[in-house]
C-alpha cells in the first residue's frame, strides 16, 4: 500500500439520501460482495457526498467498475475524486497594475516555456493568474516553486500553486435564447465533445457555468472549437477564485430575448412558454441535465433557434440516443440468490421479456430496457418469486451437522435433492440447518432426506494404534477417504466415524486396513552444514539413542541436513525432537580484524586453539570462506617488476601533446593489461586516399617488410610471450582470467577489417590469391577478437566478481586486506558461549600480536617501484606495514613479522643502492628511429627510465604498454614491436653528454663541503647518527658486544665529493648492473685518517694489509671484517678508526692478487673495463677498486675494543 498513492485508492460518492452516516458507509463498502470494495483507511462526509479512501487500489477499482450501487433504496453515483490538475497552475500574488506581456515574460524565462505552450486566465482583480498548459506539466513542481518564490514579478512577491481538477467550465458569449436543455444537448453531442453533462448554471448575462460529470470532460471540451447560433462561443475552466466577488444579478439575456421573441410573428404563440433562461432568469438558478421548465414545446422552440443543419445534428444525436430505463432488484439472502440464480426462473423471465435486459449481477438482478412499464412488471415478479421462497430450520448433533457441511457431502446430497425435480439448497451454522426451497413441501421432504443420510458407527482401537492416529498420514488418508468425518476419543477408547448412508461397510474396511498396515517414512531435516556439524559433534548420543530409525547425514550441495528413515510413528517422533534442537541452537558470525589473522587461521597453532575452544565452550566453529592464499612466488622484487612493467607509459615526449594523446587513449588500469586500445585503432585507419599518399613509405620499419604470415607467427609469438608476462604478473597481483563470450557482430566486423587493413599492408600479399589473404586476414581477427575478449575481464560488475571470486582470484589489494579479516560461524547450545568464543578467540589473537620497527633515512627515498615491493611484503607475509617519516613499522603474528623484517631490510639496502631516475635521466635516455627519416625521437622519461632498468636487469626482451597499447622492447635487436599494428622500429642506447654534474648538489651538501679538510660531529640525539649506528652494529656479527663506539664525524670535503659524482655519472652511463652504488667499510689505521679525509683513497697508503684479490683500495661489505685489528689497528688509547663510504662497484667480478686493474670485459666491441672486483661474485663480502675518485669517505666511525 505505501508505494499506491491516494489519489488511486481513492472514490468520491455522491447523492447521498437522508440518514445515511458514516458508519453505514463503512459496512457497505467494506462488503466486497455487495459494493465490491474491501478494507476502508478512512470515510468523509460532507453534506450529500462522501470521500471514501480504501487500504488498496484494486478495491477502489471494482468499486468504480460497478455499474449500480443502491443503498437505503436509493442508488447512488461514484467517480473519482477531482485530483490535481497537470495542466493549469496558479500564479498568486502578482500586481495588477504589470502588463500582461512582462508576466509573459516572466513565465516563459521561469518555466521554460514558448508562446505556443501555455494561456494565461486572469480573475478580474488580475492578482491571480491561471497559467493553462497545452501540455500536463513534465518539470518537478517543488523545484519550479522554488525558482519561482526566489525570483519577484515587478517589484511583487509571487508564488505558484498547485489546483484541484474542476469538473466545470465557464461558457461566454452565449446568443440570447439560448436555454439550458440546448447547451446540454450541444456538449452532449458529438461537435461539443460528446461529454455527460450534470448540471447548467447562468452567472451574469451571456455567461454560463456547464459542469459535466467526469472531470476529465473538462480538458476534452477545452481543446475543441465551439459555435451556437452562428455565434463562437469562449470557454474556459470555470474556477471560484476567478469569478467576480460580486456576482451581478442582473437578468440572462433577457432583453435580447424579448426583443427577438417580439420580432418575429413566428414565435409569437410561444413567448411565454419558453425557459426561464430566455425571460426573467435568475442568475444563480441551477438546471439539470435534461430538465426543462418550459412544457412540450421547450425542445421544439430550441431546434427553431438553431440553423438548419444544426438542428439536424441535434435531431440526430437525441434519435440515437433513445432513453433508457433500468433498476436493481436485491436479495440480500445469499442462499436465496444462490437458489434464484440455480432456477430456471431468470430464462424463463428473459423469454417473456426479449425487450428487456435480465442479468443476475453481485448481490442482486439488474434490469434494463425502454419500456419503464415494463420494468415495473418485471421488478414485481422477481420480488414476489424470491418472497415465496421458504426457509426451514432443524437442529442436529454438532459433528453430524458438521459432517453436513462439508463440500463433497453437500454437493452429492444437493444433486440427488434436485434430480427429484425439487430444488432446494441449505446451510450449516453451528448444530442449525438450513433448508431453502421454492416450497413448504419440497423443504419439509430435504428435512427428513437430510435427517435420514448420515450414519454414525465407532470403531476399536489398540493401544500399538493409537499413535497412527496423531500422523500426518492419517490427516492424508481422511482427506483422500471422502464423504467421512472421523473423531478420535479419550485415550483407550475408539474413534467416531460419520459417513452417509450406504457406505458405512466401505469405510470401515479403509479405515482397519490403513491402521493394520505398517507405514514407513523417510524424511529429511533441512540445516546449515554448520547446524549439521554442532548436531553430529555434541549431539552424538541423542543420535545413538534414537535406534528406532536410521539416521543419515547429507551433505550435499543440493541438500544439506538429516534423512531419516524408518517407521512413521518413529520417525515422526525423531523429527520433533531434532527439530526441537535444530530450533534450540544458536548461532553468530564472529568477526575478527588483525593483520595476518586469514594467514593464521590455516596453521596449526591456529586449528589447536579452535579444537580447544569447541571442547571447552561446547560449540563448533566454522571459518566463511577465506580468500587469502600463500604468494605463489616468493621473489617480491621480480613480481613487484612485473607489476611495474604494466603501467602505460606515454611513448615520446612531445611538448603540448601528452594531454591529446591521453585523452585519445582509453585508461588501462595498473593492476592488469588493457588492449582495447586494438579497436580504437582500427576506428582511427586510414582512408583509402591515405594510403594511397603512403605507398612510398615503409609503415614497418627500414628493413624489408614482413609478410603477412609473418605477422601471423610474430603474433603468435608476443601473445605467448604476453601470456608469459601475464601469468607472472597474476602471481602478484592475484588477478586471474576465464573465457569470455563472442564480440557483438559490430565490434567482429570492426577486428576483421583491421585484419584486413594489416594483410594489404604488406607488399607481398599482393602475389597471393584472394582466399589465401582472407584465411590470413582471418585468423590475425581471431586472435584479436580472442584479446578482446581476456581483456574485458576488467570490465566485469563487482558483483560478479565476488560471486567467482574462488576461482578467479581478488586483486593484490583486496588480497592484501583479506589477510588482515577472518569470520567464524559459531554454533552453540546457549547464546552466552557465542560471547564467550568471540572474546576468547580476540584474546587468542591479540596475545600473539607484535609490532617491530625500522629506521633508515633512505626510507624517504621511496620510488614506485619500491612501494610495489613493499605492497608485495604485505601480501607475501600478510603483516601490516605503516611508514611514518623514516620509520617502518610492522605489525602482526611474531613469525611473519620476523619473515617481512628481513625482506624490508633487503628493499632498504635496495633503496640505498639504486639509482635514482633523476641521475639515470642526467647520464641515458632511450631513443626510437622514426623509418621514414633518419630523425630519432627520444621516449618519455618515464618510459626511458623503465627501459633502463629493464636493460641494467639484463633482460633479453620486456613488455611495455605505450601509448596503451602492447609492445615489445627486444634488447637482442634492439627494437620496438607494436603488438596491434604488428610495425617495428629501431631503438637505441644514447648517452647524454656529462656537462657539470655537480650542478644539481643541494646546497646543503655545498655548505658540508665548504670548509676543508674538516670533519663536523654527528649529534647522538640525531636520526643521522641513529642510522650510521645501526647499520655498523647490523652487520658487526661476532663483535657485537666487544665494540663501543666513541663518536662518528662526517667529512666535508668538497672537492672529493665533486670528482666522486662525475665517476658515478661516467659508470652510470657504461654499467649494466642494476646496483652500481654501495654502502661498504674501509678499516684503517689512526696515520692514514687525515691523509684519507683530504685527499680521499690512494692505493699509495690504501691496500698495506691485503692484496689477495688485487692491488686497489679495499672495502668491506660488514663492519665485522673492518673492526679486526688486522685492517682498524688501535691507536695508544685503544680507539679504532672505520670509515663508512659510499662505493662505486659497478659491474665487477672476481679479483686476482696480480691484478693492477680491474680485468678488460669479455663482450663487447668497444674494450671496457671491469668497475670493480670482488671475493666472491655470488656473495660478495669485500671489494676492491682501483681507481680513487670511486670511493668518497662519509662518515668516520671512532671505536674500542671492549675488555672484559
Amino acid at each position: 500500500m505505501s508505494g499506491e498513492s491516494m489519489e488511486e485508492r481513492s472514490v468520491e460518492v455522491l447523492d447521498l439520501p437522508d440518514g445515511v452516516d458514516e458508519e453505514l458507509l463503512y459496512l457497505y463498502f467494506e462488503n466486497k460482495r455487495r459494493s465490491g470494495g474491501g478494507p476502508l483507511e478512512s470515510v468523509e462526509k460532507k453534506e450529500n457526498h462522501a470521500i471514501l479512501v480504501f487500504e488498496e487500489t484494486e478495491a477502489a477499482a471494482r468499486v468504480l467498475a460497478k455499474s449500480h450501487h443502491v443503498l437505503l433504496n436509493t442508488e447512488l453515483s461514484v467517480k473519482k475524486p477531482h485530483s490535481k490538475d497537470r495542466r493549469r497552475l496558479l500564479l498568486r500574488g502578482t500586481n495588477p497594475n504589470t502588463s500582461t506581456e512582462m508576466i509573459e515574460l516572466y513565465v516563459e524565462n521561469m518555466m521554460d516555456l514558448n508562446m505556443t505552450d501555455y494561456t494565461l486566465i486572469p480573475s478580474p482583480e488580475r492578482d491571480v493568474i491561471v497559467i493553462q498548459l497545452s501540455q500536463p506539466l513534465s518539470k518537478d513542481f517543488q523545484k519550479l516553486r522554488t525558482k519561482i518564490t526566489k525570483r519577484t514579478l515587478d517589484g511583487a512577491k509571487v508564488t505558484l500553486e498547485q489546483i484541484e481538477q474542476t469538473d466545470s467550465v465557464l461558457v461566454e458569449n452565449v446568443h440570447p435564447g439560448t436555454t439550458p436543455d440546448l447547451l446540454t444537448l450541444y456538449f452532449e453531442s458529438e461537435r461539443g465533445g460528446s461529454q455527460r453533462v450534470k448540471e447548467v448554471t447562468a452567472l451574469s448575462e451571456g455567461t454560463v457555468k456547464v459542469s459535466f460529470a467526469h472531470y476529465e470532460s473538462v480538458d476534452t471540451v477545452l481543446d475543441l472549437p465551439h459555435k451556437l447560433n452562428d455565434t463562437k462561443l469562449v470557454v474556459k475552466p470555470y474556477f471560484d477564485f476567478l469569478q467576480p466577488a460580486q456576482s451581478s444579478t442582473s437578468e440572462i439575456l433577457n432583453d435580447e430575448t424579448k426583443d427577438v421573441i417580439e420580432s418575429s410573428e413566428d414565435l409569437s404563440s410561444i413567448q411565454m412558454e419558453t425557459s426561464p433562461l430566455l425571460d426573467n432568469a435568475d442568475p444563480d438558478q441551477s438546471f439539470p441535465a435534461g430538465a426543462s421548465n418550459s412544457g412540450q414545446s421547450s425542445s421544439q422552440t430550441e431546434l427553431e433557434l438553431l440553423g438548419d443543419s444544426e438542428a439536424e445534428e441535434v435531431m440526430e444525436d437525441q434519435t440515437e440516443k433513445e432513453e433508457m430505463f433500468s433498476c436493481h432488484v436485491a436479495i440480500t439472502d445469499p442462499v436465496k440468490r444462490a437458489l434464484f440464480q440455480s432456477s430456471t426462473f431468470l430464462q424463463d423471465q428473459q423469454k417473456a421479456n426479449p425487450n428487456s435486459s435480465i442479468q443476475n449481477k453481485n448481490d442482486g438482478v439488474y434490469i434494463e430496457g425502454s419500456n419503464k412499464h415494463q420494468l415495473d412488471q418485471l421488478k414485481d415478479n422477481i420480488t414476489d418469486f424470491t418472497g415465496s421462497m421458504v426457509q426451514t430450520n432443524f437442529t442436529l448433533e454438532l459433528e453430524k451437522a458438521l459432517f453436513l457441511d462439508r463440500k463433497d457431502v453437500k454437493e452429492r446430497l444437493l444433486r440427488t435433492i434436485n434430480q427429484a425435480e425439487s430444488s432446494c439448497l441449505y446451510s450449516v451454522s453451528d448444530s442449525t440447518v438450513s433448508v431453502t426451497s421454492l416450497s413448504q413441501n419440497a423443504a419439509n421432504q430435504a428435512c427428513s432426506f437430510l435427517k435420514s443420510q448420515v450414519c454414525c458407527f465407532s470403531m476399536p482401537v489398540e493401544m500399538e494404534q493409537e499413535c497412527i492416529l496423531y500422523l500426518r498420514e492419517w490427516s492424508e488418508f481422511l482427506q483422500s477417504l471422502g464423504f467421512t468425518s472421523v473423531k478420535v476419543s479419550e485415550p483407550g477408547a475408539n474413534i467416531d466415524v460419520w459417513t452417509l448412508k450406504g457406505m458405512e461397510d466401505e469405510k470401515q474396511a479403509a479405515i482397519m486396513m490403513f491402521l493394520t498396515t505398517p507405514i514407513e517414512r523417510e524424511t529429511v531435516i533441512s540445516m546449515e552444514p554448520g547446524m549439521l556439524k554442532y548436531i553430529q559433534t555434541h549431539c552424538h548420543q541423542l543420535l545413538a539413542d534414537m535406534h528406532q530409525v536410521s539416521i543419515f547425514p547429507l551433505e550435499n550441495e543440493s541438500a544439506c541436513g538429516l534423512k531419516i528413515h524408518g517407521h512413521a510413528v518413529a520417525c515422526q517422533m525423531a523429527e520433533e525432537v531434532l527439530q526441537g534442537v535444530v530450533t534450540s541452537v544458536c548461532t553468530r558470525t564472529i568477526k575478527t580484524n588483525a593483520p595476518g589473522v586469514a594467514r593464521f587461521l590455516d596453521e596449526k597453532e591456529c586449528r589447536s586453539i579452535l579444537n580447544e575452544m569447541e571442547t571447552k565452550f561446547q560449540v563448533y566453529i566454522c571459518p566463511i570462506y577465506v580468500p587469502w592464499e600463500p604468494l605463489p612466488q616468493q621473489d617480491i622484487f621480480e613480481t613487484a617488476w612485473h607489476m611495474m612493467s604494466q603501467k602505460n607509459f606515454q611513448k615520446v615526449s612531445v611538448v603540448g601533446s601528452a594531454q591529446d594523446m591521453k585523452s585519445d587513449s582509453v585508461q588501462t588500469d595498473c593492476n592488469g593489461t588493457s588492449n582495447r586500445g586494438l579497436l580504437q585503432w582500427a576506428k582511427k585507419a586510414p582512408t583509402p586516399d591515405q594510403l594511397d599518399d603512403l605507398d612510398d613509405v615503409d609503415l614497418y620499419t627500414a628493413n624489408e617488410p614482413k609478410s603477412l604470415t609473418d605477422q601471423v607467427s610474430d603474433w603468435k609469438s608476443v601473445k605467448s610471450s604476453q601470456s608469459s608476462a601475464d601469468q607472472n604478473a597474476t602471481n602478484g597481483t592475484g588477478l586471474w582470467t576465464d573465457e569470455m563470450g563472442l564480440s557483438s557482430d559490430l565490434e567482429e566486423e570492426a577486428q576483421l577489417s583491421l585484419a584486413i587493413q594489416y594483410s594489404m599492408e604488406s607488399s607481398n600479399c599482393l602475389l597471393k590469391d584472394d582466399e589465401e589473404q582472407l584465411k590470413e586476414a582471418l585468423e590475425l581477427s581471431k586472435q584479436l577478437i580472442q584479446d578482446e575478449r581476456t581483456s574485458s575481464i576488467t570490465d566485469k560488475s563487482p558483483l560478479l566478481e565476488q560471486q567467482k571470486k574462488k576461482k578467479k582470484g581478488i586483486s593484490l589489494e583486496d588480497s592484501i586486506k583479506a589477510a588482515n579479516i577472518v569470520e567464524l560461524s559459531v554454533f552453540a547450545g546457549y547464546s552466552c558461549d557465542l560471547i564467550r568464543v568471540d572474546i576468547a578467540f580476540g584474546k587468542k589473537v591479540s596475545q600473539r600480536q607484535v609490532e617491530e620497527k625500522l629506521e633508515h633515512r633512505n626510507i624517504r627515498q621511496m620510488s614506485e617501484y619500491h612501494h610495489k615491493c613493499l605492497d608485495m611484503i604485505k601480501r607475501k607475509h600478510a603483516v601490516e606495514i605503516q611508514i611514518q617519516g623514516t620509520i617502518v613499522a610492522i605489525s602482526g603474528f611474531k613469525d611473519y613479522v620476523t619473515s617481512a623484517m628481513c625482506d624490508m631490510k633487503l628493499l632498504v639496502e635496495k633503496i640505498s643502492n639504486s639509482v635514482s631516475n633523476k641521475e639515470i635521466l642526467k647520464t641515458v635516455h632511450w631513443v626510437r628511429h622514426d623509418p621514414s627519416s633518419s630523425d630519432t625521437v627520444p621516449y618519455s622519461d618515464d618510459a626511458s627510465v623503465f627501459i633502463e632498468n629493464a636493460w641494467r636487469l639484463k633482460l633479453k626482451k620486456v613488455d611495455i604498454l605505450l601509448d596503451n597499447q602492447p609492445h615489445i622492447i627486444s634488447f637482442d635487436k634492439m627494437q620496438e614491436y607494436n603488438m596491434a599494428s604488428g610495425k617495428s622500429v629501431k631503438i637505441s642506447r644514447k648517452l647524454n653528454e656529462l656537462g657539470d654534474v655537480t650542478q644539481d648538489v643541494p646546497e646543503e651538501e655545498y655548505s658540508l663541503l665548504a670548509n676543508l679538510p674538516e670533519v663536523s660531529k654527528v649529534s647522538e640525539d640525531s636520526d643521522e647518527f641513529q642510522d650510521v649506528v645501526k647499520n655498523f652494529y647490523g652487520t658487526i656479527q661476532e663483535y657485537h658486544s666487544k665494540i663501543r663506539i666513541i663518536q662518528v664525524e662526517k667529512l666535508m670535503n668538497r672537492l672529493l665529493y665533486n670528482q666522486y659524482k662525475l665517476k658515478k655519472a661516467s659508470i652510470i652511463q657504461q654499467s649494466t648492473h642494476p646496483t652500481i652504488e654501495r654502502t661498504l667499510y674501509h678499516g684503517t689505521s689512526e696515520a692514514s685518517v687525515k691523509e684519507i679525509c683530504v685527499h680521499g683513497f690512494n692505493r699509495s697508503f690504501c691496500g698495506k694489509n691485503a692484496t689477495v684479490y688485487g692491488q686497489g683500495v679495499y672495502f668491506a661489505v660488514n663492519s665485522a671484517l673492518s673492526v679486526q685489528d688486522q685492517y682498524s689497528p688501535p691507536n695508544t688509547d685503544g680507539y679504532k678508526f672505520i670509515f663508512v663510504s659510499k662505493v662505486l662497484t659497478g659491474d665487477f667480478t672476481k679479483g686476482c692478487h696480480s691484478m693492477k686493474t680491474a680485468p678488460l670485459k669479455e663482450t663487447g666491441d668497444i674494450p671496457l673495463r671491469y668497475d670493480s672486483v670482488t671475493d666472491d661474485i655470488t656473495s660478495p663480502a669485500m671489494f676492491v677498486i682501483f681507481n680513487d675518485t670511486q670511493a668518497f669517505p662519509e662518515y668516520l666511525i671512532t671505536c674500542q675494543r671492549i675488555h672484559r
